[in-house]
């Protein structure tokens, strides 16, 4: 039986980011500030194509410490870009994916890592 995660707002709001003059005049400061972190572009590829409980994104990322994973994965949540579902179950189980605006990321991240893999192959050859 699945129960959607329903948050607390106050419990979340320790979590969002303030918004200042800077990222309304800058949408791509905006945009930054939302998935800039250590892990957070890593945690919202691995959530791309399907959702992931919490023990699979730490397999995935194994050098992030589950505090940061925590952290990031509550920021992530409080900004609207992933959601966490509570199933019902002995013992309960929790699975994270992209809501449905975190998952307008994909394309996103899908030239990300084109560019990445670019950058990469550049950088041997160049630098």
């Amino acid at each position: 039986m699945k129960q959607p995660s329903s948050r607390d707002r106050d419990q979340l709001s320790d979590y969002q980011r303030k918004f200042g003059t800077l990222q309304e005049e800058c949408p791509v400061r905006a945009a930054l500030d939302i998935v800039r972190g250590r892990w957070k572009p890593s945690i919202l590829y691995q959530l791309k194509d399907r959702p992931r409980r919490y023990s699979e994104l730490q397999n995935a990322l194994p050098r992030i410490s589950p505090q940061a994973l925590t952290t990031q994965l509550k920021q992530l949540e409080a900004d609207g870009l992933v959601e966490r579902d509570v199933y019902a179950e002995v013992p309960v189980r929790v699975e994270y994916r992209l809501s449905d605006f975190g998952a307008t990321l994909s394309d996103v991240m899908d030239s990300l890592e084109d560019w990445g893999k670019s950058y990469l192959t550049y950088r041997k050859a160049h630098l």
